[in-house]
């Protein structure tokens, strides 16, 4: 049997990508193979429960300045370790990413990254079998 072969779209370190449910365009996202599980910068997470279902609110500072409010399913709480080694709880949130002709959903994990130099960080469970990374590049993905 043979092996289907299908040509992978090229990114690079970093990219813009747009989450379209919570209304969010032209996110400046660094792609991260050490990362399992992607990551979004956001402030005030609380969580509440709404008809017996349970939701994470959370704001995210806007390109402009302001704030934005968005509220989304609650998944899980996930352990994570960053890149410095500690470990923090983190809510989880699923949906949509638009990276350059490509939609697809994907688990985020909300966190305080106001000391990364981006508010989103690209895992691998994303990337995998989607995307084959070019490091030298920034980019590469057509809107």
């Amino acid at each position: 049997m043979k092996e289907q072969k299908h040509e992978l779209e090229f990114v690079g370190w970093r990219e813009s990508v747009s989450l379209p449910l919570f209304k969010l365009l032209d996110l400046k996202a660094k792609i991260d193979t050490g990362a399992k599980t992607s990551a979004l910068h956001a402030d005030n997470i609380e969580y509440i429960t709404e008809k017996g279902k349970k939701f994470v609110r959370f704001s995210i500072e806007k390109e402009d300045g302001g704030k934005k409010t968005i509220k989304s399913l609650f998944l899980e709480e996930r352990e994570i370790k960053s890149s410095t080694g500690q470990k923090t709880i983190r809510p989880v949130v699923k949906t949509k990413i638009r990276m350059g002709k490509s939609e697809f959903e994907i688990e985020i994990t909300l966190i305080n990254r106001d000391l990364m130099g981006f508010k989103m960080l690209i895992g691998r469970e994303a990337l995998n079998g989607r995307f084959m990374i070019n490091p030298a590049r920034s980019y590469l993905l057509k809107k």
